[in-house]
């Protein structure tokens, strides 16, 4: 196995749960573009601000947006499912629940992905989202995100790797949520945070005994340590 590109989730992984961002962690991903090994950040978050992050880090790789829904590179723009049948289910989320539900400040940027604020309970949101056949409802432990069910985040990056001149196989994810397994289905290399779910732990190659940032911050030091592993 030898890895040349690295794909992170974001919230979580580079941050703690006040979406604070790890000075570590950005020192971390510096590290690894130093050394050639090209960043990609993986979100259910708008493409918007993951361009921003992007640049203020320092990262060189692709972007996958909104679950896996959207992914660029070098301006070249991919929308991987459909917006439409989220929005009508926002719709009636809204005449059934109506001020409870809460949208994200990034959803009039969003082309396939409705996130929420977790202000209604996980079950009932459910029970509306079963009459759409076409959508699930994934959390990320921060938001609820609304989405095509063909779209995911190992989807995503294996659109995001072809952009860049890669093989799926060649690419390590580290993650901490159930919305990153597609990603640790497909990867050659998969590292889980100490604050991953259990069902994400079983995909990985190896769980740090840290979390949030500095357990991605573990993570990286494992791969740069085990040349094995190198391009």
């Amino acid at each position: 196995m030898k890895i040349k590109v690295l794909a992170t989730n974001v919230d979580g992984t580079l941050t703690n749960m006040k979406h604070k961002i790890s000075v570590k962690a950005i020192e971390a991903i510096r590290k690894l573009e130093k050394k050639g090994f090209p960043v990609i950040l993986a979100s259910g978050n708008a493409l918007c601000v993951l361009k921003t992050l992007k640049n203020y880090i320092g990262c060189s790789g692709a972007l996958i947006a909104e679950g896996g829904g959207v992914v660029e590179y070098k301006d070249t723009v991919k929308i991987l499912g459909k917006g439409e049948e989220a929005r009508k289910a926002l719709t009636k989320l809204k005449e059934k629940f109506g001020d409870k539900v809460e949208e994200s400040w990034t959803n009039p940027y969003r082309w396939v992905d409705v996130a929420l604020k977790r202000t209604v309970d996980k079950n009932l949101i459910l029970k509306v989202i079963q009459n759409f056949p076409h959508l699930k409802l994934l959390d990320s432990g921060f938001a609820y995100h609304i989405l095509d069910k063909n779209v995911d985040k190992g989807k995503g990056l294996k659109v995001a790797v072809r952009l860049m001149g890669f093989k799926i196989k060649e690419t390590a994810v580290i993650g901490d949520s159930e919305t990153d397994i597609e990603m640790f289905k497909v990867a050659g290399l998969k590292i889980a945070l100490a604050n991953a779910p259990k069902q994400l732990k079983i995909l990985a190659n190896h769980t740090t005994k840290k979390s949030n940032g500095e357990g991605f911050t573990e993570a990286v030091k494992l791969i740069l340590s085990e040349k094995t592993w190198l391009k």
